[in-house]
């Protein structure tokens, strides 16, 4: 059996700007240790937008078997810069 999470969020404030992004996890398998990829694209502000690539950190245990990853990576170097993306997935 396997499952994936959401996420999503805004970046670290760089430049005078931040952007959104939010997505969905890969799919891994359940009941047993496990890490998910992670890619996608911010939004589009001030005239560009980055994109991402990581994996979560492995599973994080809440009640009734359900759990959740922390993820954080930077995105992109776009335009001179690049900004963070870090938060947790939600609980499946």
């Amino acid at each position: 059996m396997q499952h994936s999470h959401s996420f999503s969020g805004s970046t670290t404030y760089v430049k005078n700007h931040i952007h959104n992004y939010g997505g969905v996890t890969a799919k891994a398998a359940s009941g047993i240790p496990h890490v998910h990829s992670m890619e996608g694209n911010t939004t589009f502000n001030v005239a560009h937008e980055h994109t991402y690539m990581t994996r979560t950190g492995p599973a994080i245990p809440v009640q009734d078997g359900l759990h959740y990853h922390y993820f954080k990576t930077r995105v992109t170097l776009v335009k001179g810069h690049s900004h963070y993306i870090y938060g947790k997935t939600s609980i499946d």
